[in-house]
């Protein structure tokens, strides 16, 4: 047991110390070439130097740190409840459900991008195809994933509809849902977006240990004490906060839900508490690290952030696909 705890407080470390290292990195690089270190701009908001870092890559770093925490928190959560393990956020539905949420409102112009209306839209359609693919595939094992592709296939059509339909001048130009961009992220979206992603990360640890009891199985999960559908309720209404406001502000970013969890697990097993705590902070480390990809690989060009995660979590999913499911059990 000391073994053990002290390997995951090892890793936990170091993932933040990687976490930190990235995040300073993130703030020193660019196609603009910062004259001072950075530590010198701290307190210092005038001059070229200090607004690239504080009004451009700083809340372009902490997004990244937030939404990437945010995205591996889902993939627990997703895999845990619908006790596959590929469910995926992008996977069974609920970015897409949140992208065509997003879109509806803008391209209807009841709200603007980075609204707090735009994110409460986000949310209520990750909902709306959670409760959808679970309705439509109840305790059919991959059937969630099924069904979750097809939703998905069709809330991204309408997305696609909307734009194209759509009268209002430079609806077009957010096509970057499609493959996710931190670009368009500033201090007052960060900001309007971080108090509902931290309110389905309280709901998530909420959860987490009823979580371990309910991976025996809803039957066992009920005889001792845990109400599945209550529990699969506000794992979903967790996992739409979560999902919602990270697509709203960034758009869809595939495979990190999938990718981070089984990380985790290979890491630290299958407890649900600590997979939360470690696949916030690889998620924010994956996240970081795509996104120091995506705009320094070709310069002055940026990829689309969600291009690089799917060049890294598509070979893993076909790995998956071909592998036998396991069940995950937890245990001490």
């Amino acid at each position: 047991m000391f073994l053990r705890k002290y390997k995951m407080s090892l890793i936990t470390s170091a993932s933040l110390i990687v976490m930190v290292a990235l995040f300073l990195l993130s703030l020193n690089s660019g196609i603009v070439h910062l004259h001072s270190s950075i530590w010198s701009l701290l307190g210092t908001h005038a001059g070229i130097d200090a607004n690239t870092v504080w009004q451009i890559r700083f809340p372009r770093a902490l997004g990244a740190v937030v939404i990437g925490a945010a995205l591996g928190i889902a993939g627990v959560l997703a895999q845990g409840i619908f006790r596959n393990p590929l469910a995926e956020p992008t996977l069974i539905g609920l970015s897409s459900g949140a992208s065509l949420g997003t879109i509806a409102v803008i391209a209807s112009g009841a709200a603007e991008f980075g609204s707090r209306t735009n994110i409460e839209a986000a949310i209520a359609g990750a909902v709306l195809v959670a409760l959808l693919v679970q309705f439509l595939a109840p305790n059919k094992g991959f059937g969630f994933l099924i069904a979750g592709i097809a939703i998905s296939s069709v809330m991204t059509s309408m997305a696609g509809l909307l734009i194209s339909i759509s009268p209002k001048p430079g609806i077009q130009s957010i096509s970057f849902w499609n493959f996710g961009s931190l670009a368009l992220l500033n201090n007052h979206t960060v900001s309007i977006t971080a108090p509902f992603i931290e309110v389905g990360v309280i709901l998530a640890f909420f959860v987490s240990r009823k979580l371990d009891i309910y991976s025996l199985g809803e039957n066992s999960s009920f005889y001792m004490g845990v109400n599945p559908k209550r529990l699969r309720l506000l794992a979903i209404i967790a996992m739409a906060f979560l999902v919602g406001a990270s697509v709203s502000a960034v758009g869809s970013i595939a495979f990190v839900g999938l990718l981070i969890p089984h990380i985790t697990r290979l890491l630290i097993g299958p407890r649900h508490r600590r997979s939360l705590e470690l696949s916030a902070i690889l998620g924010a480390v994956l996240l970081l690290t795509a996104d120091l990809i995506a705009r320094t690989a070709f310069v002055p060009h940026e990829i689309p952030l969600g291009l690089i995660t799917s060049l890294i979590g598509a070979p893993v999913l076909i790995v998956l696909l071909r592998a036998r499911r396991a069940q995950w059990v937890s245990h001490d």
